[in-house]
């Protein structure tokens, strides 16, 4: 039988004048996820927050993938704002209680961009706000959603995107933000040449996180199949 995998969507404000009728917010995802998990052997399915009983939103569900998004609020983890975008509570607070109910269901779990961020504030981790004045001698890893910015990450050997990888692989990479330090239970996986964690994994091996974007570059693929072989490891 095709795992299926439940996909986070992106949540986009909507015109105010449509707020009243249609409610505050859009929810999509960029093409870019929809190409790679058609070229996977899973199921996609879209993950609407219309509830908060995040165990039968996940029952039908062998896969939890956490996509990308915007800036969470840095008082979701302790801080005060040093340099967050547009930064917002809803998602960051319904996806981290979906998070750790799929923890407790031990669904295997991808988390991109957003998704490691949002992993580590569950774990009680904080981040760091704006890469580019708080790193010495920061990469470039923003760039624009059209042309995101490239570099490539050094993986750290014994671990599951090691295995994956390799020594070291070039990523596409639009995010201006990443998590301060890896949480308890979780080992680093991957670094920035600047010293920014760019993935973790969790000690049980079912937790998967990158701070890149694999669905815009050659590493989704073979993360994916890996996903996969976790699901039929977990049956």
């Amino acid at each position: 039988m095709v795992p299926v995998a439940g996909v986070t969507l992106n949540w986009y404000r909507n015109e105010e004048s449509r707020t009243g009728s249609c409610g505050r917010w859009l929810f999509g995802v960029n093409q870019s996820y929809a190409r790679l998990l058609g070229r996977a052997d899973l199921l996609p399915l879209g993950i609407i927050p219309f509830s908060e009983d995040f165990r039968r939103i996940l029952e039908s569900v062998d896969i939890l993938i956490m996509t990308g998004g915007g800036d969470p609020d840095p008082a979701l983890y302790g801080q005060s704002d040093k340099g967050s975008i547009n930064s917002t509570r809803e998602r960051p607070l319904w996806e981290m209680g979906l998070y750790r109910t799929a923890r407790e269901m031990d669904l295997p779990i991808l988390g991109i961009c957003l998704g490691i961020q949002l992993i580590g504030m569950a774990e009680g981790v904080q981040l760091i706000q704006d890469i580019s004045t708080q790193v010495t001698e920061p990469l470039h890893h923003h760039g624009t959603p059209d042309e995101p910015a490239g570099h490539p990450v050094s993986l750290v050997e014994g671990t599951l995107l090691h295995s994956i990888l390799g020594d070291s692989v070039e990523v596409s990479s639009f995010h201006h933000q990443a998590i301060c330090c890896v949480p308890d239970g979780f080992r680093p996986a991957a670094f920035a040449g600047d010293g920014v964690i760019e993935g973790m994994e969790s000690l049980d091996r079912r937790v998967i996180a990158v701070q890149w974007h694999p669905e815009r570059d050659s590493t989704g693929p073979v993360m994916l199949r890996r996903m996969v072989e976790l699901v039929r490891e977990r049956d």
